[in-house]
């Protein structure tokens, strides 16, 4: 079974956003990127649960698989 991974462009555009607060010292805005950082690191462990879910339905026969 081959796992390719590829993150989102979503997930990719957050980081970037994420990455230009980095530098600020305001600490609302701080709590804030730090409480969007907790979310995005959760969307990206669901989707890397929902890949392994899909490949092993696939590997069991569960899912159709385009041919």
């Amino acid at each position: 079974m081959a796992i390719h991974t590829q993150t989102s462009q979503h997930l990719t555009a957050a980081r970037a956003l994420l990455d230009d607060l980095a530098a600020e010292q305001d600490p609302q805005v701080k709590a804030t990127a730090a409480a969007t950082h907790a979310t995005l690191v959760l969307a990206e462990q669901i989707a890397g649960v929902r890949l392994v879910l899909a490949a092993g339905a696939v590997e069991n026969g569960t899912v159709a698989t385009q041919q």
